[in-house]
């Protein structure tokens, strides 16, 4: 079965997921992302290809920031009106060549887009459901390369809200791609998504066991919105139980990284200290982003150097 992202060349034409994405893809999104980091100037252009902009109306940033990418790669960004997410099959078979980035309400919309794109068309996934948002997660793996280098020895360990996050789907397969031996989640078993032991991912009983001797922690934020009360009945019980404080922190390695998946709220998903702590790897992690934007319409673009 060809993998929708591929051509028959195996080349990347689409970025849905980072779920089944041959290594050497994600390896070149993060090579042309630490070009653009260090500098290097964009190819030049013919045209000014567009870059189709369908967001929701509360991605205001987000889609500043998309447009800002394609503004620096020379290519003509349009915002589409969000109603257009709706009738997606059609405004994918009808936009010109060029880059639609999408996100949608529905898990696997983007592949959707994919299958019924027009001629040309590329599709950047900027997150569907629950299902993927390929570039914050890989922003998280080029932090933890940035700190540790060589990601095969490490321990990592996803706390909270994994049943619900787009994005830790999203880091589960790229970190196993990239050869990371041990992935560990934890979580209540509600906030835990089926078939982890398939992902290469081992549920955690309590918060210390995942935490023991781990050398990369990432903290999902409650996806508050979309959980029942059989599922979290308070916020403070999960506080209580899966917070993150200096002291919990203290069952990981002595060097640690802490990563944010997300906006996190003081008092629930990390203590005062903790949360205060974060904002320099927050900027960090903005700022890897906006080069994987760069690298993503970049490379979907065909003039990626």
């Amino acid at each position: 079965m060809l993998n929708p992202q591929l051509d028959r060349r195996g080349e990347l034409i689409h970025l849905l997921t980072t779920e089944g994405l041959p290594r050497r893809h994600v390896e070149r999104l993060l090579d042309v992302a630490r070009g653009h980091a260090a500098g290097e100037t964009p190819a030049s252009r013919s045209c000014a290809m567009p870059v189709f902009l369908c967001l929701p109306g509360e991605a205001s940033q987000d889609r500043g920031d998309f447009a800002a990418a394609a503004q620096h790669l020379s290519l003509s960004p349009l915002a589409l009106d969000p109603q257009a997410a709706e009738a997606l099959a059609a405004t994918a078979a009808r936009l010109a060549p060029g880059v639609l980035v999408l996100r949608h309400g529905a898990s696997g919309a983007a592949h959707c887009a994919a299958a019924c794109a027009a001629p040309g068309l590329r599709i950047l996934n900027a997150g569907d459901g629950c299902h993927a948002d390929p570039l914050p997660a890989l922003a998280l793996v080029q932090a933890m390369l940035e700190a540790r280098q060589d990601l095969t020895n490490l321990a990592v360990t996803l706390v909270g809200d994994i049943r619900h996050s787009r994005v830790a789907r999203s880091v589960i397969h790229a970190m196993t791609t990239l050869g990371v031996p041990e992935v560990r989640a934890a979580a209540p078993r509600t906030l835990l998504p089926d078939g982890l032991p398939q992902l290469g991912v081992r549920a955690c009983a309590s918060l210390r066991e995942g935490l023991q001797d781990a050398d990369v922690v990432i903290v999902l934020p409650l996806q508050v919105e979309g959980i029942s009360g059989s599922q979290l009945p308070s916020a403070r019980e999960y506080a209580q139980a899966y917070g993150l404080t200096p002291d919990v922190m203290a069952a990981c390695r002595p060097d640690a990284l802490l990563l944010p998946a997300g906006a996190l709220t003081p008092g629930i998903e990390v203590d005062g200290d903790v949360s205060a702590s974060l904002e320099p790897i927050e900027t960090r992690l903005a700022d890897i982003e906006q080069h994987l934007r760069l690298a993503a319409l970049d490379l979907l673009t065909g003039d990626a150097a």
